[in-house]
């Protein structure tokens, strides 16, 4: 027998003998991700990558030694993976971790919470529950807002609609829970523009409503939704016989970053009395700016926002949560077991498995609140506000230069922009180039039918001599 990987030695526990296990397991791990600074990615592709995986056996028959298969991932994976911090990684929403949340994630590993039932997750719970209320008062919700986490803006927009789905039934006094979709649900619509996330759209599809009851509204020349168009499709929905159950705001589109007007959008929600639903993944860590802040007015009025950590908060990924301007809400969604979530529990005690559409579910609470606690809001604002720095920067850079130029205007992290008299294969050639080469890890997106390249700045380490060699590394790529 292997006594390296036998089995009682492997169990994590918080004694003396368990912790310094731990620390040296941990030590090995950071070790292996040791590699040298050759870009945002290696240069294999993906057949190579595919092979060098494949090569490894996942499960032996006795077992590795621990320090063998934490090296060999640092030279496997680690190695060909992204490298968020990289300068050139600028395709996506994927940001840089900070060490707070970081080394907090291990612990949470190690403690194992798990946040569906008081029981089994003591502290933990009301470390979610206070962290939920502090957002809550941030958004400017009164002290009746909390919220819950969950694994991604999706899983947060998917909950959102269908709390806004049960809230329309209940108002005719259906449990859609219980019962299903009534026979009105055909004519409920969900009103978003057309630069809002697809989650929802996949929500309509889930909850039985189809993607058909998303009505996409058009947006202005900066990405936000245009008011004019909202009125005008309000009016015909009405018209048609058909019932707005729901309006969702952007705040920070996933392409351009632009932000819905909030305000107006509520008011006229608040009018059809529909569920007010604001996606701010993105945006929502302007609450953390109060210079940004300002580009939120009108979010204290929603019925729900969706905030995703794992963005512009710096957090490893999972990390969002879904907060209600009134915590009753959730009720709308409960459904009470046996063994779990009885209803009898002591005072103080509160299941959150009630609030979520997940069962088992770790606690991302604590590497969030890590970081608050670390950095503080000071920081964190100086943070956001850099990154929204470097994107205007890039957009001034490519505003005032011959080849390139702006597709839509930089309100948030994203730069999205083109180069005159290039072809949607001559970008694509560009992206895809650059990737295989392991150069730049480069977005690439269709704006109302114009194909584009995108930098999303996500590191607030980066600087404008980097901007300068991402703009000149894309045109010399451009000219080949």
């Amino acid at each position: 027998m292997n006594n390296s990987t036998h089995w009682r030695n492997q169990i994590v526990t918080i004694d003396d003998r368990g912790r310094q296990a731990l620390a040296s397991a941990a030590a090995l791990a950071v070790n292996s991700l040791q590699r040298p600074p050759l870009g945002p990615r290696s240069q294999l592709s993906p057949q190579q990558i595919h092979e060098l995986i494949w090569s490894r056996e996942i499960c032996t028959e006795e077992g590795e030694n621990l320090a063998s298969v934490l090296e060999d991932f640092g030279e496997s994976v680690w190695a060909h993976s992204l490298i968020p911090s990289d300068p050139f990684a600028v395709a996506h929403l994927h940001p840089p971790t900070l060490l707070p949340s970081v080394v907090t994630d291990l612990t949470v590993s190690a403690s194992n919470q798990t946040m569906d039932s008081w029981d089994q997750s003591p502290a933990a719970t009301e470390v979610e529950l206070h962290l939920m209320s502090w957002l809550a008062n941030q958004i400017g919700f009164s002290s009746i807002g909390s919220g819950v986490m969950t694994s991604g803006g999706t899983a947060s927009n998917v909950l959102a609609m269908t709390l806004a789905r049960s809230n329309s039934a209940a108002k005719s006094g259906h449990d859609v829970l219980k019962a299903g979709l009534p026979e009105s649900a055909h004519r409920w619509r969900i009103l978003c523009s057309d630069q809002a996330h697809f989650s929802i759209q996949r929500a309509a599809a889930q909850l039985g409503l189809g993607r058909d009851a998303v009505i996409l509204v058009p947006t202005n020349e900066s990405g936000a939704m245009d008011l004019a168009a909202l009125d005008v499709t309000r009016k015909k929905v009405k018209s048609d016989g058909l019932e707005i159950i729901a309006i969702v705001a952007t705040a920070g589109t996933t392409d351009i970053g632009a932000v819905d007007p909030l305000d107006d959008i509520g008011l006229r929600a608040r009018e059809d009395e529909a569920w007010f639903h604001v996606d701010a993944a993105v945006a929502g860590a302007f609450l953390l700016s109060h210079q940004l802040r300002g580009q939120l007015k009108g979010i204290e009025s929603a019925d729900s926002v969706t905030i995703d950590f794992h963005k512009l908060w710096w957090q490893p990924f999972n990390s969002s949560a879904l907060v209600l301007r009134d915590q009753s809400d959730f009720d709308l969604l409960r459904v009470t077991s046996d063994y779990l979530d009885r209803g009898d529990e002591l005072d103080g005690m509160i299941n959150l498995v009630g609030r979520s559409l997940d069962t088992s579910r770790r606690f991302d609470a604590a590497k969030v609140v890590a970081t608050l606690r670390t950095l503080g809001r000071a920081a964190l604002g100086e943070m956001v506000e850099r990154v929204v720095e470097i994107a205007h920067y890039a957009a001034s850079s490519i505003e005032a230069d011959p080849v390139l130029y702006l597709v839509a205007p930089s309100s948030s992290v994203m730069c999205v922009f083109s180069a005159r008299d290039a072809s949607n294969d001559d970008l694509r050639r560009v992206q895809q180039q650059l990737l295989a080469r392991g150069e730049m890890v480069l977005g690439r997106t269709i704006i109302k039918g114009q194909p584009a390249l995108k930098f999303t700045f996500m590191n607030p380490l980066s600087s404008e001599d980097d901007v300068d060699k991402l703009i000149g590394s894309v045109k010399k790529e451009l000219a080949l």
